[in-house]
């Protein structure tokens, strides 16, 4: 009787425990499906923004306007299609590079093409080298980061509308860091001269941390940068980008503000995230761009390159002519490569197409990567046009090695993301601030499209392209770079050759 009171003990025992067991592992397959269908989804949220949602039949496109809305809670739903009613690192060491982490992330909106581009002398292009690759969509940072930065500002009456720009991204202590540029659109109220009842500045930059598929670590915050205002609209920081140097982390942007009574100028800082305060750097002799300018126009220096070589900081101040800063970490700069000509060119808006980017980011010293924008202007409506290219630099000696042609990505990532700013821009285009490089060779940007989306665009293949690059290069080393203007005259000309749109270059 023991016996069989013994048997039925245990195998009641045998039955709880494996009920147990399957309780547990129908836990750990809900968890790990929630954690994938977060990745992702969290890759898809600019395809929330679909040709459905992007376009109400009787309103036409959505935005991320506040004003008129009745909800309480800016949930996630609240961004993809809110109808509304009208109105206007590089890194440190010398010789080889950090291993970044891969994001891990769904590749989607892939896009196969041919990346052609030029390799450049001392007497201008020399060689030519094309790779196949592609670019995909890996994440979305919005309407993610406008939800979060709109809940932070004082603003009840929820007039406001907020777009995420310039996403810089960089791996920092094994967290990707985002700080992104919050754009208050007050142009939108100029024609019907119906502004928002809180007034803020244009301008604001948010921070947060992420981990490699890409989930928050951190609450974002918006830091409190105290930039002078000026005047009704364009104040504020704007177009951040990332840097570590000697274990420090900066974010650099451009602001405005007045050296002297009555002197306006649209000047580069670095911010130091540790101490959360501001470094203004000084360039010895000053800074060229003031002599660059009309009477009449403000002075703009802004769009510096960071590049960090053997844990010193530097700046590619310009691309062409080539300049090159060094600065200290308390802000005192100075020129260790300065080119000109005859005519002591130094900037020009319808002439300087290639434009600063992201960071410089190390392959293989002395090769430093970056992808640049260039600004043109169209002859019929002087309407503006971006393009992104892939550029090579030399730092032994310094010299610009290769410019790519422009990037492109799949068309439907232009047609998810409305154009904000349609009174001066007509084509869709990215505009790249931030780059990572994994040990995968993926080339990540950081770039926002349309002035609408923040997103992160992946480069695969692009070891190819550089090995190519590189080789070249080494088999017929350059004295030096190209001769002044001469990168602009050749941006100008491809871009009027690949598009057919007449193109200004003065």
């Amino acid at each position: 009787m023991s016996e069989d009171r013994c048997r039925a003990k245990c195998t009641a025992m045998l039955a709880i425990r494996w009920h147990m067991f399957r309780v547990c592992l129908s836990i750990a397959i809900v968890a790990m499906a929630a954690t994938m269908a977060f990745t992702y989804f969290s890759s898809r949220n600019l395809e929330r923004v679909d040709s459905k949602s992007v376009y109400d039949s009787d309103l036409g496109p959505v935005n991320r306007g506040l004003r008129g809305s009745n909800e309480i809670n800016l949930d996630r739903s609240y961004w993809s299609g809110r109808k509304t009613g009208g109105g206007g690192g590089g890194g440190g060491g010398s010789k080889t590079r950090p291993l970044d982490p891969v994001i891990q992330a769904v590749e989607r909106q892939c896009h196969d093409f041919a990346m052609g581009g030029y390799l450049f002398n001392e007497h201008g292009r020399h060689s030519m080298v094309t790779e196949d690759l592609v670019t995909c969509l890996v994440h979305s940072f919005s309407p993610y980061v406008e939800q979060e930065a709109a809940r932070r500002f004082l603003d009840p009456a929820r007039e406001n509308v907020y777009f995420a720009n310039s996403p810089a991204i960089l791996w920092n202590r094994g967290e990707l860091v985002l700080v992104s540029r919050i754009w208050l659109d007050r142009e939108k109220y100029e024609p019907r001269n119906d502004w928002p009842s809180n007034h803020f500045a244009d301008n604001w930059l948010y921070m947060q941390r992420f981990d490699a598929r890409l989930r928050p670590v951190t609450n974002g915050s918006i830091l409190g940068i105290p930039a002078p205002k000026q005047w009704w609209v364009g104040d504020g920081p704007i177009e951040p980008r990332l840097v570590e140097v000697q274990g420090r982390l900066f974010v650099t942007f451009n602001s405005a503000m007045a050296f002297k009574q009555n002197r306006p100028i649209d000047y580069t800082i670095m911010w130091d995230i540790d101490q959360n305060a501001p470094v203004i750097p000084h360039i010895e002799g000053g800074t060229p761009m003031v002599n660059a300018t009309d009477k009449d126009d403000m002075p703009r220096d802004k769009h510096w390159m960071a590049l960090v070589d053997n844990d010193r900081l530097f700046f590619v101040h310009n691309l062409d002519p080539l300049r090159v800063l060094h600065c200290t970490l308390a802000g005192f700069c100075k020129f260790v490569h300065r080119e000109t000509d005859r005519t002591r060119f130094i900037f020009s808006d319808a002439r300087s197409h290639l434009r600063g980017g992201t960071p410089f980011v190390l392959y293989r010293w002395p090769y430093y990567v970056s992808v640049a924008h260039t600004t043109m202007y169209k002859k019929t409506n002087h309407h503006r046009y971006y393009t992104a290219h892939v550029v090579v630099l030399s730092v032994r000696p310094y010299r610009v090695v290769y410019i790519s042609n422009d990037i492109q990505i799949h068309p439907k990532l232009y047609r998810m993301a409305p154009m904000v700013r349609d009174r001066y821009i007509d084509e869709g285009f990215i505009f790249p601030v931030g780059l990572v490089l994994d040990r995968d060779y993926n080339l990540d940007i950081g770039v926002h499209v349309n002035d609408y989306s923040s997103v992160l665009i992946r480069v695969k293949k692009f070891r190819n392209l550089m090995e190519r690059v590189i080789a070249v290069d080494i088999q017929r080393p350059p004295i030096r770079g190209p001769p002044v203007g001469y990168l602009n005259q050749h941006i100008h000309d491809l871009l009027v050759n690949l598009t057919h749109i007449d193109m200004v270059h003065e």
